[in-house]
């Protein structure tokens, strides 16, 4: 293969790549409550057995 053929075939292959990409993306949305955060939430319990605790107190 010469070089034109191998650029050609690059950009062939970068644009249906780029075409499935957008292709996937669309479908994703579509579906109800995609893009929501599942994890909205805090890490860590706001209940917890300690409340008084001060990490950097040196107790």
């Amino acid at each position: 293969m010469n070089t034109t053929k191998v650029i050609i075939f690059s950009a062939a292959m970068a644009f249906l790549a780029f075409r499935l990409y957008q292709k996937y993306i669309k479908k994703g949305k579509d579906k109800p409550g995609a893009g929501t955060n599942h994890f909205s939430g805090s890490s860590f319990s706001s209940s917890s057995k300690d409340d008084d605790y001060e990490p950097y107190s040196k107790k």
